[in-house]
């Protein structure tokens, strides 16, 4: 079980990336109009929100970004995901 939950938590960062490395405008290119430096933001999404982080990417990159229904979809989506993966280890913790 334990297995498990150590994969669902690397499996995002690890195709973050891996599509970092191999396709960077992918991943920088949405972040590009913030005010922080470019890096920054992806890599604190690699830390704390990696589905989030790709499903922003994705979005921007196939949608156009938030402004479309689809896009604001798959931001949710791994939201929700995300949130999902950090409750349910909190939650065995306290068992």
């Amino acid at each position: 079980m334990c297995l498990f939950a150590a994969l669902g938590l690397l499996a995002p960062r690890l195709v973050l990336l891996l599509i970092w490395f191999l396709n960077a405008g992918f991943v920088l290119s949405p972040f590009s109009g913030f005010a922080l430096p470019n890096p920054v933001i992806p890599v604190l999404g690699l830390i704390f929100f990696p589905t989030t982080t790709l499903g922003y990417c994705w979005a921007t990159a196939s949608f156009g970004g938030l402004s479309t229904f689809s896009g604001l979809l798959i931001v949710a989506i791994g939201v929700v995901i995300d949130l999902g993966l950090i409750g349910n280890g909190r939650g065995l913790a306290k068992r």
